[in-house]
């Protein structure tokens, strides 16, 4: 039997603060930090290629009353062109934004360039009356001809769930539909938040990173616990139901210790053989640093 996963890179950058997602895209990675001034282009060895200048602030780390708290990212496609989504968390007035980046023109070149800023504030608010518990959008991913969101779990409202909207929800946030799915996880594991969705198109799969961390509300950070990886399989036949099940979970401290003390915020697929997955994740410390890792993820 082939291992369920094996660490390959094991990279700390801690030039870059508080990593909260990564996505991939020809050849090239694109890191985002909840409280960076920037997203961080990098090669597919992790060298850096560039950086997007997003804030003026004069810190490293933007500090945690202003932030906009961007917590992922997906690569979509909006009239005809490839670019990248970033959303905010939606926990708090000023987190209520997102943005668009092409990624096919060569913006990089101009020093001035700067993404298409995104109010979502009406859409939030929408969310805000759907949801139980308190809003904290952390991850995000296409499914099919769904959109679907991930509202992150704490200690005072223990239950995580997917909301299931229409991609580009933006350009109509009155009227996009918003549907919740409660996300069932085994009592065994305790508490755990999810920090990012992926999904897996040829093998209808849906990826889940979640977290231990100890916080009680959608805006506090708590002491870092273990992280997970969890999947769930023919994921577009199980959307239209009101509660999912995971069909696998990983305790990812337990399965190597170089992700101990790590809280892994995000995660992407750069290539597949078989049954195996090549996965890039990207974590945060809480200690203004960022860390990657390359992964050979083979789901029972």
């Amino acid at each position: 039997m082939h291992l369920v996963i094996e660490l390959l890179v094991s990279l700390l950058m801690p030039e870059y603060p508080s990593g909260s997602s990564i996505s991939y895209f020809q050849n090239k990675f694109y890191l985002i930090g909840d409280d960076a001034n920037t997203i961080m282009i990098l090669d597919d060895h992790y060298g850096k290629l560039d950086s997007i200048r997003l804030f003026d602030h004069p810190g490293k780390r933007i500090p945690k009353a202003e932030k906009v708290d961007f917590e992922t990212s997906l690569v979509v496609n909006i009239d005809g062109s490839t670019n990248l989504l970033v959303l905010g968390s939606g926990s708090s007035e000023n987190r209520r934004k997102g943005l668009i980046m092409p990624l096919e023109n060569n913006h990089n070149t101009d020093p001035g360039y700067l993404p298409k800023q995104l109010d979502l504030a009406e859409f939030t608010s929408r969310l805000t009356r759907k949801i139980r518990g308190s809003l904290n959008i952390e991850g995000s991913a296409l499914v099919g001809k769904n959109l679907i969101l991930s509202n992150r779990a704490n200690k005072a409202y223990p239950e995580n769930s997917l909301i299931i909207t229409t991609p580009g929800f933006w350009k109509d946030q009155a009227r996009a539909s918003i549907r919740i799915l409660m996300l069932d996880l085994p009592r065994s594991s305790g508490i755990l938040g999810i920090s990012e969705l992926c999904y897996v198109e040829s093998h209808d799969m849906l990826l889940i990173t979640l977290t231990s961390e100890q916080t009680n509300n959608a805006i506090d950070d708590g002491p870092i616990g273990d992280s997970y990886i969890g999947w769930v399989k023919n994921i577009t036949r199980k959307t239209n139901r009101q509660r999912l099940s995971l069909d696998g979970l990983l305790n990812l401290s337990r399965a190597n210790e170089n992700f101990k003390g790590e809280k892994i915020e995000g995660l992407c697929v750069s290539a597949i053989k078989a049954n195996s997955f090549t996965l890039h994740m990207i974590s945060d410390n809480d200690q203004g640093q960022t860390r990657l890792f390359t992964v050979l993820f083979t789901p029972q």
